[in-house]
């Protein structure tokens, strides 16, 4: 893993650790709110990405890992995932975060729901599994 992105991913997470709060739910609409401003500000460079300053954008490049992790969890070789669906292995973080914001800005009418109420049909729709 590339230095720079190793630095992001330490600055995210502390970040995040610094305002960690009681056990809520996070929103669709706060969910939202933050990797918007990921994709606003976030500049990639190869397989290297810089995240945007503030808090935000780190908190749902944080969220996202966990997501990606499980998108890639199967309970068998070629199926799906134990989410619902099939991300490939080659797709980034940034795919997913535009797959969720795509998905939400769509529904706009449900934000107020926990963000994984989101995120769960966000990835099935933008990497649908095929009969295997």
């Amino acid at each position: 893993m590339p230095r720079g992105q190793v630095r992001a991913m330490i600055w995210a997470a502390g970040a995040v650790a610094v305002t960690a709060s009681p056990v809520q739910a996070l929103t669709g609409r706060q969910l939202l709110r933050q990797c918007e401003a990921l994709e606003r500000g976030a500049v990639v460079s190869g397989e290297t990405v810089r995240l945007p300053k503030g808090q935000d954008a780190a908190s749902c490049w944080v969220y996202m890992a966990a997501v990606q992790d499980f998108a890639a969890t199967v309970e068998t070789e070629d199926g799906p995932s134990l989410i619902g669906s099939c991300v490939p292995a080659e797709a980034t973080r940034l795919q997913l975060v535009q797959a969720f914001t795509r998905y939400a800005r769509a529904h706009g009418d449900d934000l107020d729901v926990r963000a994984t109420a989101l995120i769960v049909p966000a990835l099935a729709r933008a990497f649908p599994c095929q009969d295997r």
